[in-house]
C-alpha cells in the first residue's frame, strides 16, 4: 500500500503525533545496558570515526505501564557512522515508541566503535544480536526501525546470516537501497584529500557506492529470504533549514532528484517493499518522534498489508549545474580560482574543510572583495563526518573568473562544490554503453561549446589505480577498465565557453563497476 503524504496530513500528522507524544507523558530515563555477553567482537575501531561505544552491545527501553503485549520488541537500528544514542538523545521517538506501549530495544553496531563497516559484517553482527534479543524476550517476535544504512545492514542480517524468523517487519527510514552520490563523491578525485583526512572512506562507505550497491541488489533481490519478511520504507524531501547539517548534501543530490540531503527518494526505494510515506523530512527529522504516527500501523505482522512493488525511477539525462574542485591547504593564504558564466541567477558556494579557517573571502571579477559571506556548520553525521561546512549564496554574480582566498590556521585539505542557478541548465546527456566486459563509452552533449573533457578514472579500494583521459576532439570517450568485480570511481571534469565567450566549468562524479563473482 502506498500513501503520498499530503500537506493536509502532514499537517495533522503534526498535530495529532504531538498530542499522541504528549499524552500521559513521563520523563524517561535513558535505555539500560545489557550485561554484554563476552562474544569476541573488538571494541577498537580500525579507523576513527568519532565513536568510542562497544559494537554488540545492546540497551533495552523502560517497560510502559501500558505495554500491549500483542505488541512486537522494537529494534532501533542506526545508520553510518552512528550510534544506538542517536534514538533517544536529542530524539523523541523513543519517548514516542514508549508511549504508544512498545517495549524497545537499541543496538550499537561496528560503526558505533570508531569505523563504519559494509552490510555483511554489520548483518552478522545484527544477526547475532537479534538472535540474543529474542532469546532475552522469550522468542517474542522482533520488529526492526531502522535509519538510513541501517536499513541494508538489516536486509543483509535477515537475508543471509538467519535472522529472518526472529523478525515480524522492517521499517526503513531514508534507506539508501541503491547507495548514494555522496558515496561516490567521497571517492572522487577531488575529495580524496578531504576525506582521507576526515576517516571517510571506511568500509561502510565504500559499500554505499551507486555501483557496489546496483550490484547487491542483483545479488540480494532474487534470494529466497530476501522478503521473506515485510519491508516499509519511508522518504524525506527536506535539506533541512538552509545551511544546516544536511543542505550540503541536499545541494549536491538536486541533480539526482527529491532528496533529504542525504538519500535520495528514488534510493529509499527498495524493490519488494512497500512505500508508506513521502514526506517533508530531512535526513535527521525522518528518524524522530515526528513519523512514528506514519509508520505505527506498519510495525505489527498484519496481513491487510499487501507488499508490492515500488515506483522505478526512470533513468534521466543528468542536467549538471555543479563544478567541483578539492586538495590540500597550506597553512596561510590560499586562492581557488573558480569560472562564473553569463546568465548565473545565483551562485551557491559549499567548501568542506576539516578544521575551521582563520578567514574566508570572496573577490570578483573586478576585484572587489566580499568578507563575512560564510556560514560555518559542523557535520556530526552520514558520509562526510568530522568535516566543516562552509556556505555562501551570491544573487546575480558578475560573470568571469572569481577567485576563493582562504586563511587557514594549519595545513588542510578541502572540498569544494559550486551550485549555478541559471535560466537554461547545462544539459549533459550521458550514454553509458557496458558491454559486459570492461569497456565503458561515454557521450557528452552540451548546448555551449566543450574545450575539453578530463575522465579520472581511479579504483576505489586503490587509489594508486588511478587513468586520466583528457578528450579535446569530440564528446566521446572509450575507457578500458582494469579488471572485473572491482569498483571504480570516474570523476568527469568538463570545461568550455559561452555563447558570449564566458567560460563554464562542470563536474560529474559516479562509480562503476565490472560484473563478476558474487560477494558472498
Amino acid at each position: 500500500m502506498y500513501k503520498k503524504i499530503s500537506l493536509v496530513t502532514l499537517f495533522l500528522v503534526l498535530i495529532f503525533g504531538s498530542v499522541f507524544t504528549n499524552a500521559d507523558t513521563q520523563k524517561l530515563e535513558d535505555p539500560k545496558l545489557v550485561a554484554p555477553q563476552d562474544d569476541g567482537i573488538s571494541i577498537m575501531g580500525k579507523a576513527s570515526n568519532g565513536n568510542d561505544e562497544t559494537p554488540g552491545e545492546w540497551y533495552i527501553g523502560s517497560t510502559p505501564s501500558n505495554l500491549d503485549p500483542s505488541k512486537p520488541i522494537l529494534l532501533f537500528v542506526h545508520g553510518l557512522n552512528s550510534t544506538a544514542q542517536i534514538w533517544w538523545e536529542d530524539n523523541d521517538m523513543y519517548q514516542t515508541a514508549y508511549d504508544a506501549g512498545y517495549q524497545t530495544t537499541f543496538l550499537q553496531l561496528h560503526d558505533a566503535g570508531g569505523y563504519n563497516e559494509d552490510m555483511w559484517d554489520n548483518g552478522q553482527l545484527l544477526a547475532e544480536k537479534i538472535i540474543e534479543i529474542s532469546n532475552h524476550f522469550n522468542g517474542k517476535p522482533i520488529t526492526i526501525v531502522a535509519h538510513s544504512k541501517g536499513g541494508v545492514d538489516s536486509q543483509t542480517a535477515l537475508t543471509y546470516y538467519g535472522a529472518h524468523q526472529y523478525v515480524d517487519n522492517v521499517i526503513t527510514l531514508s534507506s539508501p537501497h541503491h547507495g548514494s552520490q555522496l558515496a561516490d563523491l567521497a571517492y572522487s578525485s577531488w575529495a580524496s584529500w578531504l576525506a582521507d583526512l576526515i576517516g571517510a572512506k571506511g568500509d561502510g562507505t565504500y559499500s554505499m557506492q551507486m555501483a557496489e550497491m546496483e550490484a547487491y541488489r542483483q545479488q540480494t533481490d532474487p534470494q529466497p529470504l530476501a522478503y521473506y519478511n515485510d519491508y516499509y520504507t519511508l522518504a524525506g524531501t527536506s535539506w533541512g533549514s538552509a545551511f544546516s547539517s544536511t543542505w550540503y548534501g541536499g545541494m549536491y543530490l538536486s541533480s539526482y532528484g527529491s532528496n533529504d540531503g542525504v538519500v535520495t527518494v528514488d534510493s529509499s526505494r527498495l524493490p519488494g517493499g512497500t512505500e508508506v510515506a513521502v514526506g517533508d523530512w530531512d535526513h535527521s527529522s525522518i528518524r524522530t518522534g515526528i513519523t512514528f504516527p506514519v509508520f505505527d500501523d506498519y510495525l505489527a505482522d498484519q496481513q491487510n498489508f499487501t507488499s508490492q512493488k515500488q515506483p522505478k525511477g526512470k533513468k534521466k539525462n543528468l542536467k549538471s549545474n555543479q563544478w567541483i574542485h578539492g586538495g590540500e591547504l597550506k597553512e596561510g593564504q590560499d586562492g581557488i580560482s573558480m569560472a562564473v558564466e553569463d546568465d548565473v541567477s545565483e551562485l551557491n558556494i559549499n567548501l568542506m574543510t576539516s578544521k575551521q579557517p582563520k578567514s574566508m573571502k570572496l573577490v570578483d571579477p573586478n576585484g572587489k572583495e566580499h568578507p563575512a559571506l560564510f556560514k560555518s556548520t559542523s557535520i556530526d553525521d552520514g558520509v562526510f563526518k568530522n568535516a566543516i561546512s562552509h556556505m555562501a549564496s551570491i544573487k546575480r554574480p558578475t560573470p568571469g573568473e572569481w577567485t576563493l582566498k582562504i586563511n587557514s590556521h594549519t595545513p588542510d585539505s578541502y572540498l569544494l562544490m559550486n551550485d549555478y542557478r541559471t535560466k537554461r541548465p547545462f544539459n549533459l546527456n550521458k550514454h553509458i554503453k557496458q558491454n559486459g566486459d570492461l569497456n565503458l563509452t561515454y557521450q557528452m552533449q552540451s548546448q555551449n561549446k566543450i574545450k575539453h573533457t578530463t575522465y579520472t578514472v581511479t579504483e576505489s579500494k586503490n587509489p594508486a589505480n588511478t587513468k586520466k583521459f583528457t578528450n579535446q576532439s569530440n564528446h566521446s570517450q572509450n575507457i578500458q577498465l582494469g579488471k572485473p568485480n572491482t569498483t571504480y570511481n570516474v570523476t568527469i571534469d568538463i570545461e568550455g565557453v559561452t555563447e558570449k565567450g564566458y567560460p563554464f566549468k562542470r563536474t560529474i562524479v559516479e562509480s562503476v563497476k565490472v560484473p563478476g563473482p558474487h560477494h558472498r
